[in-house]
């Protein structure tokens, strides 16, 4: 930070010493003023609110204009009970044209987004289609209308269909219904688990939209187990095995051989398997290498010396290196010296 000195400081505080300045004291007409309530501080500043507040003398008390004084607080707005009739053909008459209906626009453009993208997603991964109508957490479902009616009304029976009415900001008033085809391979008791579960995720939530989220993610998951029933014909959720009828049973045990033997002793099938399968396999490898070893060639560079006396060739004596065997590395061959040259 810079500091500039003003052009009249006195030499003290150029040389660094601290003066004794006088502190600040009220004039005797301007104490008397003060005292009797005349002078109020910084109206110089204020100039005509300062005026007002001494001529008003602050005894009494400053009444708010009748305008602003019949001013009442709005009461909060809360959604109605009774589902508009401009809304009643989409919920209840009308085809639904997504994965997610929302009529009445419950969801931001981002929030909307993001739910119909994942029930797009489980569509594509799953069976059993999921469509999710919503509704706001006061509204009640005309007497007239139900789901079960729009379930049968608007969707095909024949396809694993599921339709859920989801009441915002109150998942545990959701309902869920299936068409025909899940009913008839589902029991009641897993049925009533899927939506439950779903519920119990939403819950742990306390953002309305956080909470769709949850109960969409865990409804889809309990879905994709309820396709495995519905895919073999019936059955409980909590066994995941294929279901197989007795006679099909008797005629896969009759016709067993020894390969299916051999599947029931696991210890016997991999000992069987690594003796036919692993051990060739291992032998080929090794009788391949060993053909590519003996077929290996070693070139060597021609060695140039340098000239004996200064002659350009010797008389005609020259040296000779010989190995026992071409295809042998060299380095693995001891006796380099031919054998005429050695001594007897």
């Amino acid at each position: 930070m810079r500091f500039c000195l003003p052009v009249f400081l006195s030499a003290s505080l150029l040389c660094g010493e601290e003066p004794d300045l006088p502190l600040p004291t009220w004039e005797s007409d301007e104490l008397e003023a003060l005292e009797s309530g005349d002078y109020v501080p910084g109206s110089s500043l204020l100039g005509k609110i300062a005026r007002e507040l001494m001529a008003s003398n602050n005894d009494e008390p400053i009444e708010l204009d009748p305008a602003v004084r019949d001013l009442r607080e709005p009461e909060p707005v809360e959604w109605s009970r009774v589902i508009g009739d401009e809304f009643l053909s989409a919920y209840f008459y009308e085809p639904s044209q997504g994965f997610l209906n929302d009529p009445q626009k419950l969801l931001t453009t981002q929030e909307y987004r993001d739910r119909e993208g994942f029930l797009n997603y489980h569509a594509r991964d799953t069976d059993i289609d999921l469509y999710v109508y919503l509704f706001d957490a006061l509204q009640e479902i005309p007497e007239t209308e139900s789901l079960g009616s729009v379930v049968r009304s608007q969707f095909d029976q024949e396809k694993p269909v599921a339709v859920v009415f989801y009441f915002l900001g109150m998942p545990e008033k959701s309902q869920l219904v299936f068409s025909d085809r899940v009913v008839e391979s589902v029991n009641q008791a897993e049925r009533d688990k899927v939506i439950r579960m779903a519920v119990e995720e939403a819950l742990e939530k306390s953002e309305p939209s956080s909470q769709l989220e949850s109960f969409s993610i865990q409804l889809s998951i309990r879905l994709y187990w309820l396709e495995k029933v519905v895919a073999r014909g019936g059955g409980d959720l909590a066994s995941r095995k294929p279901l197989i009828l007795p006679r099909v049973r008797i005629f896969e045990a009759e016709e067993k051989g020894v390969w299916d033997r051999l599947q029931e002793k696991p210890g016997l099938f991999y000992a069987v398997v690594v003796a036919l399968v692993i051990v060739p396999a291992a032998g080929l490898g090794f009788m391949g290498r060993w053909i590519a070893e003996r077929k290996r060639v070693y070139v060597f560079p021609d060695a140039e010396g340098t000239p004996l006396l200064d002659a350009p060739y010797a008389a005609g004596v020259g040296g000779v290196i010989s190995f026992s065997s071409a295809t042998t590395p060299p380095s693995s061959q001891k006796s380099e010296v031919p054998d005429y040259l050695q001594k007897m």
